[in-house]
């Protein structure tokens, strides 16, 4: 982005605005999948580019169109839940087919011109004729659910169900044997392989298996619970899946009482009903589940590479989707369905994933291609939808809501990419004081056929931009959008103000230590000799020193503008008005100072924070004061009394307690001196030494108030 072009738009903000643009700029994959899309690709470079054309083939009253299959001439069929219809469409003639006893049709299958309708729970496989809906019962698995179906090149079908988790192979006269027995609940998925094997998905323990005629094996055990698809291309002979979490029933429903085989059905435009029997309640639906068992799988689902001999690798990750079928891409690659958003993704190249539409209904659970064209199914609602290879008649992009942190002021926005100009794109903004975009929000702004201008939105905290392309270009391809905006100033908040404890200093690492002006421990901690050794203590505000008589002042001062601040200390007698310059434009935040220039006392400090550094016009600021400092830079007195056959020692000092007394016989080791009461905590403490101990000595008593102020007497001994 040009900076001339956002400071020219930027600076006639009123004093109230800080005066440091920030730009929030969309222009990663990541970036612009958060947005609602329609019309438009997202590619695995991040561009936004035109889409293929969506058309919305058949609308289903049933909440769920579970399953798909196309005939040979084309015409198609869906399976649907919960009342176990079957419907044909033809073109965008849709008619009701077949009603089956159980509530859900999760496989279809076709085959020399019959039509296998597999239903669940505790259902069978009926024969239904195509044209007629005539049905028969085919094969009963005696399994609670039938999940998937297939057609074998021998003329077998293959039958994917659970709670048992077995495979059957079932022949053209409708008998049928188990072919395979897994090791987990449901076998969820299947699809025909080359040489007359099958791969099957498993849901339980996440694993896929290569079934043939000599047995099965697992080819790999997914960190997912189930495989929701797996998609066979027979040119290339490699196979795709994908892993995601759900969880199955674990249990067989309660079994109903035998039902005939059920009732074609008739056009729904004769508003007709077939004449349908009574379902078993149940209903099994997908889940997505946003919680902690997500967690442990790193993602939402996971797509699988599977080689010819056998090698499944994991290609890509999708976070907080679930991925319920794959289909083969005629351009290469292949097509990805996914929920809760409604999305249809190409996996292309290497490894690259495309965002190639977005549907209304946000779950997308089968997949058909037929001559280029790619047939969608969803639940809530039901509905068929048709993706070809020409670009959608128009296009649309609107942006994540931005949370700009504060009530702001737009400037200058910019699209960048390639064929954006002569009015190809068009722009608009709305903005609102609300997360989500409701009545209270701004209209959106007049459209801007340009690919860069002036934000027209209210000054708000939250903004929203959307691009719309009419028709969209082949060559149009947007990059990253940009837009500026200065947050609406506020004064700095000063949270603490502290006076830290007597001759404590803090200095950071390039503090020049030479000459050595500070102790390096606590005065007289070790003894009467002190020394310069390392500090134990460090903390973030600097490594820890003592100077007797120094005091350092640190505070906590915030600014929701992010602006840097500059600080100033004030000082004033206990019970005085007038405040007294103490230091001016520090930027760090702390101060220590040297006391003993002060009389002894009581006095009060205020701090003031500034943003002047970066609104130099009308800066605001905040204050605190009323935090004491007590100056004590006197030392304790200390008298003596001889007592019988002791020595009665008095220390007093004015303003501080006294924390120690000590005494040395013959300038050897300091020996502590236990106060009377027991304690030493007040201005006035009494002690008694043996006269015993110290007769014919060179006795020194020394005194350290809380302010490390230092009493040393010779005490007159005979």
């Amino acid at each position: 982005m040009r900076l001339f072009g956002i400071i020219a738009v930027l600076v006639y903000a009123t004093a109230s605005y800080a005066v440091t643009p920030q730009t929030w700029k969309v222009d990663t994959p990541e970036d612009f999948l958060a947005g609602e899309i329609e019309g438009f690709v997202v590619t695995a470079g991040g561009f936004l580019g035109p889409a293929p054309a969506v058309t919305r083939t058949a609308r289903v009253n049933d909440p769920f169109v579970l399953s798909q299959i196309v005939d040979d001439r084309g015409v198609r069929y869906l399976g649907t839940g919960n009342q176990g219809k079957v419907y044909r469409l033809e073109g965008t003639d849709l008619r009701l087919l077949y009603t089956a006893p159980e509530p859900e049709i999760y496989a279809l299958a076709y085959r020399n011109g019959s039509l296998f309708v597999a239903s669940s729970p505790n259902g069978k496989i009926y024969k239904v004729h195509p044209g007629t809906g005539v049905a028969s019962i085919f094969f009963d698995p005696q399994q609670a659910y039938i999940w998937a179906m297939a057609s074998l090149p021998d003329g077998n079908l293959a039958v994917a169900t659970g709670v048992e988790g077995k495979l059957f192979r079932v022949g053209s006269d409708g008998k049928g044997s188990i072919w395979f027995d897994a090791g987990e609940s449901h076998l969820r998925s299947l699809t025909p392989s080359a040489g007359g094997k099958v791969l099957v998905g498993g849901s339980g323990e996440g694993r896929i298996y290569e079934v043939s005629s000599s047995g099965g094996r697992s080819l790999f055990d997914s960190q997912f619970s189930e495989i929701s698809t797996i998609y066979f291309e027979t040119k290339s002979g490699v196979a795709w899946a994908a892993g995601v979490t759900n969880v199955l029933p674990s249990s067989a429903p309660a079994r109903q009482d035998p039902k005939k085989p059920g009732t074609p059905g008739t056009p729904p435009a004769t508003g007709e009903k077939p004449a349908e029997q009574s379902a078993p309640s149940a209903e099994i639906s997908f889940s997505f589940d946003d919680g902690a068992s997500q967690a442990s799988a790193a993602g939402s689902a996971e797509i699988y590479r599977i080689d010819p001999d056998g090698y499944v690798e994991p290609v890509r990750k999708l976070e907080r989707e679930i991925v319920y079928a794959i289909t083969g891409s005629r351009s290469g690659g292949i097509y990805v369905a996914t929920g809760p958003q409604g999305r249809v993704y190409q996996l292309s190249g290497e490894n690259e994933l495309s965002l190639i539409a977005a549907l209304p209904e946000k779950q997308i659970v089968s997949f058909s291609s037929e001559s280029g064209a790619i047939f969608a199914t969803t639940t809530n609602s039901g509905a068929v939808y048709r993706i070809d290879q020409q670009y959608a008649a128009k296009a649309e992009y609107r942006s994540p809501v931005k949370d700009l942190g504060r009530f702001s002021r737009f400037g200058h926005f910019q699209v960048d990419g390639r064929g954006i100009d002569g009015g190809r794109i068009e722009t608009s903004f709305r903005s609102g004081n609300t997360s989500t975009p409701d009545d209270t929000w701004s209209s959106w702004s007049p459209a801007v056929r340009s690919a860069e201008g002036t934000t027209s939105a209210p000054p708000a905290r939250y903004l929203q931009w959307k691009l719309n392309a009419t028709p969209p270009s082949k060559g149009t391809m947007v990059s990253s959008m940009t837009v500026a905006f200065v947050n609406r100033n506020v004064a700095p908040v000063i949270e603490t103000v502290l006076v830290n404890e007597p001759a404590v200093v803090f200095l950071g690492g390039n503090y020049p230590m030479a000459p050595q002006v500070v102790e390096a421990t606590n005065p007289d901690e070790n003894g009467i000799f002190t020394t310069l050794e390392e500090p134990v203590d460090r903390t973030a505000q600097g490594k820890k020193y003592f100077r007797r008589g120094y005091r350092t002042i640190s505070w906590k001062a915030t600014d929701a503008n992010g602006d840097a601040l500059r600080y100033a200390l004030f000082f004033r007698l206990s019970g005085s008005d007038t405040w007294l310059k103490m230091r001016e434009n520090l930027e760090e935040t702390q101060f220590n100072f040297d006391t003993s220039q002060l009389p002894d006392g009581t006095y009060e400090i205020r701090l003031v924070a500034t943003d002047v550094l970066a609104n130099a016009d009308e800066p605001l600021t905040d204050a605190k004061e009323g935090v004491e400092l007590l100056v004590d830079n006197s030392k304790p007195s200390i008298q003596s009394v001889r007592r019988g056959g002791s020595i009665a020692v008095r220390i007093s000092d004015k303003l501080s307690p006294i924390t120690k007394a000590e005494f040395s016989v013959d300038a050897q080791k300091w020996l502590p001196l236990l106060p009377d009461d027991g304690i030493a905590d007040s201005r006035e403490e009494s002690f008694t030494i043996e006269e015993k101990r110290v007769a014919g000595k060179f006795v020194i008593v020394r005194a350290v108030d809380a302010f490390y102020n230092v009493s040393t007497v010779p005490l007159g001994v005979d």
